[in-house]
């Protein structure tokens, strides 16, 4: 019995800066009750027009908040106008993007029925980016007590920010089961599942099914790609576990392989795609960037 063969046994399968973004496009290729006034301001039933997609995972550690700057600068970079949310009480894409850290976020600013609007900075290759800032304990609590109860918050906030068709979310979200996990995936167009090649993430994909079953059996399911993250080629038991998710989705997972430099990006809060030459993760960002500019299915 091979490898994969026998990991997947293991889990009873048998045998997946510049402002206006030119020059690096050219080089890429309390409590919280309603609030009144804000839900006059908002509709009831929102449509929500640009493509969203949410990046989920279940395990931490997965270089998913990194793929979503990757992902926000490339797309940018591909000439869409992208907005970068981070959906994340650890706040990390302000790190990631270097943007303000003294401004408020979502969370503070969800607290206080503020608007998402002034809350945007400008990111990497021009794009948008809203973080979700610092917020404490007891506000975060709060947040999310209310959050439980309003499973359409996330869908009027961003319709309240006037975006259009040729607009496109990223959104990126705490691992592991939450009420913002499932705020993104009840209006995402596109899923990303990021794992890495290891067995930890293998064992997490029955879950994540029960998880994404809800949704997928709704009026406006989402598309669902796995990306197996940060996958070395020098590395046998990397290889033999993306061939392990290939027998367990009976597909081949998107993958992004392990680049130094990409990875490095986060310490001096640089564009993760700057500089970077043509190697294989600049090409699979590149891909996965083409096939999320695909137009996204009808309602």
């Amino acid at each position: 019995m091979s490898l994969s063969e026998e990991l997947l046994a293991l889990f009873g399968k048998n045998v997946i800066r510049d402002a206006q973004g030119i020059d690096a496009r050219m080089h890429f290729f309390g409590s919280v009750p309603a609030d009144e006034s804000l839900s006059q301001q908002l509709i009831e039933t929102p449509v929500l027009r640009p493509k969203i997609v949410a990046l989920v995972s279940i395990n931490g550690g997965v270089g998913r908040s990194t793929l979503a700057t990757a992902l926000s600068s490339g797309l940018q970079r591909h000439g869409e106008s992208v907005v970068a949310l981070d959906l994340d009480p650890q706040n990390a894409l302000h790190h990631h993007f270097g943007v303000s850290s003294t401004l408020p976020g979502i969370g503070r600013t969800s607290l206080e029925h503020g608007a998402w609007g002034p809350l945007q900075q400008v990111g990497f290759a021009g794009c948008q980016v809203i973080t979700f800032g610092d917020i404490d304990i007891q506000q975060q609590e709060n947040l999310e007590r209310w959050l439980k109860h309003e499973p359409s918050w996330l869908a009027r906030r961003l319709s309240s920010l006037g975006l259009s068709e040729r607009d496109t979310v990223i959104i990126d979200t705490p691992a592991g089961n939450n009420v913002y996990f499932h705020q993104a995936l009840s209006v995402a167009d596109v899923v990303l599942v990021i794992v890495q090649a290891d067995a930890a993430c293998l064992g997490t994909l029955d879950h994540l099914d029960t998880l994404l079953a809800p949704y997928l059996e709704g009026e406006r399911p989402p598309v669902v790609h796995v990306v197996v993250n940060q996958v070395d080629e020098r590395n046998a038991f990397s290889l033999d576990m993306v061939e392990a998710f290939k027998q367990h989705l009976g597909k081949a997972p998107l993958e992004v392989h392990r680049d130094v430099a990409i990875n490095e990006a986060l310490a001096f809060a640089a564009d993760p795609l700057d500089n970077v030459v043509k190697r294989l993760a600049s090409d699979d960002i590149n891909e996965l960037c083409l096939l999320l500019k695909a137009p996204k299915k009808n309602a």
